[in-house]
């Protein structure tokens, strides 16, 4: 071992002085930890952080088996089809219209099982014409600014 400067030897014995009296005493008796605070960890932290997860991993479940009940019954992925299909059974339910002469019976109960409903797209609104100018319109030209002296 190399010999200690006298830098080392005055550092050591400073540390001594002030540390020695600290670690003479006893280590103090282990504690159970109280149990009010081990719930308060929980609900911050990691655990609001894994409530979050699972509570955005269920609104996005719902929200696929909707879109997959939606394509089930329409026999489509889009939206818009869905929106005609929902627009098609409100027009058939809605009171107050006469609903159309059932058609003849047929021999076999098969035929008329077949028979697919007729839907209607919705009518689209109708656009205003945008009117056009008849006159040429006037466009201001720049000036250019005078010379400063």
């Amino acid at each position: 071992m190399p010999e200690r400067t006298a830098f080392e030897e005055r550092l050591d014995k400073d540390l001594r002085a002030y540390l020695d009296p600290h670690a003479e005493g006893l280590i103090p008796a282990w504690r159970m930890p109280e149990p009010s605070r081990s719930g308060r960890r929980l609900l911050g932290g990691a655990g609001a952080a894994l409530g979050a997860k699972i509570a955005l991993g269920a609104v996005i479940a719902v929200m696929a088996a909707g879109a997959t009940t939606e394509a089930v019954i329409t026999r489509s992925v889009n939206p818009v089809d869905w929106a005609r299909h929902v627009t098609t059974q409100q027009v058939q339910a809605s009171p107050g219209q006469s609903q159309p002469a059932p058609a003849a019976a047929s021999t076999s109960p098969a035929a008329s099982s077949t028979q697919s409903p007729v839907v209607k797209t919705p009518a689209l609104p109708t656009v205003p014409a945008v009117p056009t100018p008849s006159l040429p319109v006037h466009l201001p030209t720049p000036t250019p600014l005078p010379s400063l002296p």
